[in-house]
């Protein structure tokens, strides 16, 4: 990295560094107003607002660094471009792309940051924000240890019926599971038992005076357990609606292969997995477009490139937001609904970056 490398990626973070700033306080104003309102009804103490904040943080990140990558190449290579500094380093021979390497290399270390944030984090503090706001606004506890008439789908062709199950002892009462034929055309077999335990270690349960019902014999006697298995970890039979937003990507995709496995509807967490990835990259598409607009002086200024970066920034979120609208209702593609947008600003970009050089 010589000299010119340095002053141009210094001034390229100063200004990521400003536009996201910029963006992170419009977004945390936006989650103050509710704040605010909770504060005075007296919901929240200020410790508790602060937690909230800070679990809202990584979502936050997420949402900007597209945004702050936009307006931050827009402020860096506009204001070279109006000190006249783009056209002196072509003239002496500097490629636009030699002069853009750097900072197409920074944004592309922000796109895997946003990644990292996007596999792990984001899923953990969006549940820990979720179960905040449930305990303290809502009054609701966020995570039941216990459950009162569990009927769950365990496989596809495994129903589970429970009058309670209680995590903390790792225990469920009054069982009947039922054992359907290919295709839940009718009841095969029904199992009943008083009383059952869970192997935390292994998630097999071991039941007390277990009874199997054939429906083609129509007799009832007690079930061999050393040949019946039941393997259902708690998190499955305490089972509650998913929530994908509050899940990590590990976990987006353990969950998709459960739903899968039971037959039920995994459309929303496949959605949001595809997008965590495509959303990621978009920084450094962003940074593309930032550049190559910002290659050639015009009049306007900084108050130009915001607006820019505004309009472009949440035209990218329009367009994904519709068509993910599109996926959940089946209109679209779940690849396509996560990925066209990315595609198509990544075309819009190379075009005007090959531009630039002229």
């Amino acid at each position: 990295m010589n000299k010119l490398d340095k002053y141009i990626i210094s001034n390229y973070i100063k200004s990521f560094i400003l536009g996201m700033m910029m963006f992170y306080l419009i977004f945390l104003l936006a989650e103050s107003i509710s704040l605010t309102g909770w504060l005075m009804d007296g919901k929240l103490k200020g410790h508790d607002a602060i937690k909230y904040l800070r679990y809202g943080t990584p979502e936050i990140i997420t949402n900007t660094a597209p945004l702050g990558v936009l307006l931050g190449s827009l402020l860096c290579i506009s204001k070279m471009a109006k000190q006249l500094e783009i056209a002196a380093m072509k003239t002496s021979g500097i490629s636009f792309a030699r002069i853009a390497l750097f900072p197409m290399i920074f944004s592309f270390l922000v796109s895997m940051g946003v990644f990292w944030i996007n596999y792990d984090m984001l899923g953990k503090s969006n549940t820990k924000k979720e179960n905040l706001k449930s305990l303290k606004i809502d009054n609701k506890e966020p995570v039941r240890a216990q459950k009162k008439f569990v009927f769950v789908k365990i496989d596809k062709r495994t129903v589970l019926y429970s009058e309670n199950v209680n995590k903390n002892t790792g225990t469920m009462e009054y069982i009947e599971i039922f054992k359907f034929e290919k295709g839940f055309s009718k009841i095969g077999k029904i199992y009943t038992s008083p009383f059952a335990k869970i192997n935390l270690k292994t998630n097999v349960w071991t039941f007390k005076n277990l009874k199997e019902y054939d429906s083609r014999t129509n007799l009832t006697k007690p079930a061999d357990t050393k040949k019946f298995k039941f393997i259902a970890s708690m998190e499955d039979v305490l089972a509650s609606p998913v929530k994908a937003k509050n899940l990590t990507m590990p976990e987006l995709r353990e969950k998709t292969v459960y739903f899968t496995r039971v037959g039920a509807d995994s459309l929303n967490l496949r959605i949001e997995f595809y997008y965590r990835i495509s959303f990621a990259l978009s920084s450094f598409v962003m940074c593309l477009i930032g550049l190559s607009l910002g290659s050639r002086y015009v009049r306007g200024g900084a108050a130009l490139n915001i607006g820019l970066s505004v309009i472009i920034g949440y035209a990218y979120y329009g367009i994904s937001t519709i068509l993910r609208s599109m996926a959940v209702s089946g209109t679209v593609p779940i690849y396509a609904a996560c990925f066209i947008p990315l595609i198509v600003f990544l075309v819009v970009g190379i075009k005007l970056f090959r531009d630039s050089e002229y």
